[in-house]
């Protein structure tokens, strides 16, 4: 198995994907590109399935950068 090194910070989004996928959580739906809200704001939200529960893990501004990134590394290494 190919090892993955992915930067999250401390937010509470990527604590919470990382612990789902490192107890065998499953990235579900991921899009392809980050939203921008009417706002201006950045915006990614992607679900994530453990033991057929679907999570919806979220994310603004460099959190959203963070986990769109993490998505696109996960999907590239299947």
């Amino acid at each position: 198995m190919k090892e993955i090194a992915i930067e999250l910070s401390d937010s509470l989004a990527s604590k919470q994907l990382l612990k789902i996928l490192s107890i065998g959580g499953k990235i579900t739906k991921a899009p392809s590109e980050i939203s921008i809200m009417l706002n201006g704001l950045r915006y990614y939200s992607m679900e994530v399935t453990l033991n057929n529960e679907f999570y919806n893990i979220q994310g603004f501004e460099e959190e959203a950068v963070i986990l769109h990134k993490t998505a696109v590394i996960l999907h590239a290494a299947k």
